[in-house]
């Protein structure tokens, strides 16, 4: 099915000035109030002539979900977007991160990228697809959920364990992906097919107090540092998956030489530490290092309280992902084996890895769809170190994929470096571009 009429010009223009009210709505995790941006969208929704509801699931955390009728002959389609966004430090930015500011051709602030994007394309989607009419074959459910920065407590898994009957989905559009990438000689656009799994965990060090002025080696605080370091420096086995050995072959596949054969290395244990300091671009180096092995990354640490007392506890909280293939128990035994008899490991909180397939009618239309609207351009699967909503949509059965598609110019700053950085901003050519490719790629998928 073919797009119908649409003045797209008129339909960019009013979807840039919903991004940007969507930006406007300050909804920074911690403290997470995601009420404004909930109105924003449920205003969009009721335009579409569909009530929403708004469910709060604790005090501002606001989320909001709509269903667009079809015959039902296929399962639901679920467009999802959290509404939340990381906080912004002003001074780091160039233009105040809420402002919304248009200059230099991008749209600035928080939550361009990650991911009011994709809820201001959806919306205006869902809107698109009650005006045209006509028979649809599926529903469409547009959500918009609170908390995912957080850990998705008050959104996603909120909604599913309280409300999954309004979610519940057969196929889900969502992050991260769809923004163009150079790889080698060919554009490509990643659709996420899989990601890696979360273990959090506190790392204790015990040691007898006292005098600063009297140093020991037994400090709680030098056993926890030189566990760190221990941390900072291995890196932990290789795990193989199909969906990483696909987006590695993927990528090789479109390398010129010795590209085309370093690559694949990564996947081998023995070497794979090395591959990752032959890749020029080390962004691109960490990332690829990320997907193969379960990591540890030491994100907060706490020991003490005075200067002049030797503390006899001291602890860090280490982000560790899992990757597809492997377990959280695995992550912890190779952890464990970093720590030894010095250090207590606690489990905070895990979620396991996940993975869909890519041979589906769905993943099909939007390769259809990449390559009319970007010559050349070709989507293929790809695996995310980071986790998203999807791990709950996916627990109801949903095939998830990460596609929230931008059309992005060789001047453009990397899109992936954007993700909770200063400046972040998304270039309005090219999110008017994705914004018709999604259109193109639910209707096709829907009437």
């Amino acid at each position: 099915m073919t797009l119908p009429e649409i003045n797209w010009v008129s339909e960019g223009d009013a979807a840039v000035e919903l991004l940007r009210a969507l930006v406007q709505a300050d909804s920074s995790n911690p403290p997470g109030n995601t009420a404004g941006a909930a109105v924003i969208a449920a205003e969009q929704l009721r335009a579409a002539g569909c009530e929403p509801e708004i469910l709060e699931a604790a005090p501002g955390h606001v989320n909001v979900v709509a269903r667009l009728r079809g015959d039902g002959d296929e399962p639901p389609l679920l467009l999802n977007a959290h509404l939340d966004v990381v906080p912004a430090e002003p001074h780091a930015w160039t233009y105040q991160p809420f402002a919304a500011q248009i200059a230099d051709g991008y749209v600035w602030g928080r939550g361009t990228v990650d991911m009011k994007n994709m809820a201001a394309m959806s919306l205006a989607v869902f809107r698109m697809l009650a005006d045209a009419g006509g028979p649809r074959r599926r529903d469409v459910i547009f959500v918009g959920v609170a908390d995912e920065e957080a850990g998705c407590t008050n959104g996603s898994a909120w909604m599913v364990a309280e409300h999954a009957e309004k979610v519940r989905a057969g196929f889900a559009l969502g992050e991260v992906g769809g923004f163009t990438m150079q790889v080698g000689n060919s554009v490509v656009y990643p659709v996420q097919v899989a990601e890696k799994g979360v273990c959090w965990l506190k790392a204790t060090a015990r040691g007898p107090a006292g005098h600063g002025s009297i140093p020991r080696e037994d400090n709680a605080i030098v056993t926890l540092a030189r566990f760190l370091h221990r941390v900072g420096r291995r890196k932990l086995p290789v795990h193989r998956s199909g969906a990483v050995d696909r987006f590695i072959a993927s990528v090789a596949d479109r390398q010129s030489q010795p590209g085309r054969t370093i690559l694949p290395w990564l996947l081998n244990d023995r070497v794979s530490p090395l591959v990752g300091r032959v890749i020029p671009d080390r962004s691109v180096a960490r990332t690829l290092e990320a997907l193969v092995r379960n990591t540890v990354s030491p994100t907060m640490l706490g020991g003490g309280t005075v200067t002049n007392v030797i503390p006899s506890v001291a602890e860090a909280h280490l982000d560790g992902r899992i990757a597809i293939g492997s377990t959280a128990e695995e992550l912890v035994a190779e952890v464990a084996a970093l720590a030894g008899d010095s250090i207590e490991l606690e489990i905070v909180r895990t979620h396991e890895p996940h993975e869909a397939p890519a041979d589906t009618e769905l993943f099909r239309t939007i390769g259809d769809v990449v390559g009319e609207h970007h010559p050349g351009a070709v989507a293929v699967p790809s695996v995310t170190p980071g986790f998203t909503d999807s791990h709950y949509w996916s627990k109801m059965g949903a095939v998830c994929y990460g596609f929230s598609p931008v059309r992005l110019a060789a001047h453009d700053p990397p899109f992936a470096q954007l993700f909770h950085a200063a400046d972040e901003r998304i270039p309005v050519e090219g999110f008017k571009a994705g914004l018709r490719m999604l259109a193109d790629v639910v209707f096709r998928f829907v009437r």
